[in-house]
């Protein structure tokens, strides 16, 4: 096991990470496991190759862009998933909601490029540096630098502004938010949209590290969802932990061992974990409707 192994799995984590944090945004008011997230990924990895790559214009355009086409993804998300849902009454109708909405944002991507083997411009910082002898990409670090501030930057949301204890009061009960004034719809609308551009943020940085192809999205919900059930579904400091241990598992068993094997050593983790702690490792037992 290589020491630039485990930079490799902090970077992959932290991508995971913010993923399962999205998943885990959306969840808390909805109780909605949304598995088209790794679209938005997607979004912002083809939006920094659209403009830094083919475009040739700098990366604080991209990120603007970005954030604003995100933020319209996640309004879209909100109508495509939650309105049939309240439609059809099922419990189980979300599933194929998200996944409908996955496969129809999956599309949009294919055609848009369908000669692109990898979405992957420029680094946002080129270049590394050496510490101990172990190379370090500047694009990896700032990846996981902003991973660590955006859920710093988010558990201080959630606790101290008013949004952040309203979407705490929606999930708790959203019958009773309604009661006390608490506009739930708009406050899931929200969630949708923040959960859209810290997954589009995450494919911006990821995209000229990591193989990103327009199909992938499923893969990066996968492993997203996989992080947030280790580390407690609902939790978003058990997504942050979950995203490390499926990044530095992954990543450290593929290097050491090689092949598919990586994938087999988190899924095995997981297994371990949800026997130990059936809620992950920060969760609270609830149920998805």
């Amino acid at each position: 096991m290589s020491p630039e192994a485990i930079i490799d799995g902090l970077f992959a984590g932290s991508v995971y990470a913010l993923v399962a944090l999205a998943l885990a945004i959306v969840f808390q008011p909805t109780r909605i496991m949304n598995f088209a997230q790794g679209e938005a990924l997607i979004l912002g990895a083809a939006v920094s190759y659209q403009i830094v790559a083919l475009l040739k214009m700098n990366w604080a355009l991209a990120l603007v862009v970005t954030i604003a086409v995100a933020a319209l993804m996640g309004v879209l998300m909100e109508r495509m998933i939650m309105l049939p849902v309240r439609i059809s009454g099922s419990r189980y109708a979300w599933i194929i909601a998200t996944l409908a909405a996955a496969l129809i944002f999956q599309s949009l991507f294919n055609l848009g490029y369908v000669d692109v083997d990898a979405l992957r411009p420029d680094p946002v910082i080129a270049g590394g540096f050496e510490i101990a002898g172990v190379s370090v990409e500047w694009q990896e670090l700032l990846t996981i630098v902003v991973a660590l501030a955006v859920m710093a930057g988010y558990d201080v949301f959630l606790r101290r502004s008013t949004y952040g204890r309203a979407i705490r009061a929606t999930a708790h009960s959203s019958d009773t938010s309604v009661l006390m004034g608490i506009p739930v719809q708009r406050i899931i609308v929200l969630s949708f949209v923040i959960a859209a551009v810290i997954t589009a943020v995450a494919g911006l940085l990821a995209a000229p590290v990591i193989f990103i192809a327009p199909a992938v999205g499923l893969t990066f919900t996968i492993k997203g969802f996989t992080a947030a059930v280790i580390g407690g579904v609902g939790s978003p400091r058990g997504a942050l932990i979950g995203g490390m241990i499926v990044g530095l598992l992954d990543t450290v068993v593929r290097s050491v061992v090689g092949g598919t094997v990586g994938n087999f050593a988190v899924f095995a983790a997981l297994a371990v974990i949800l026997i130990v702690f059936p809620s992950g490792l920060f969760g609270k037992p609830m149920e998805a409707h």
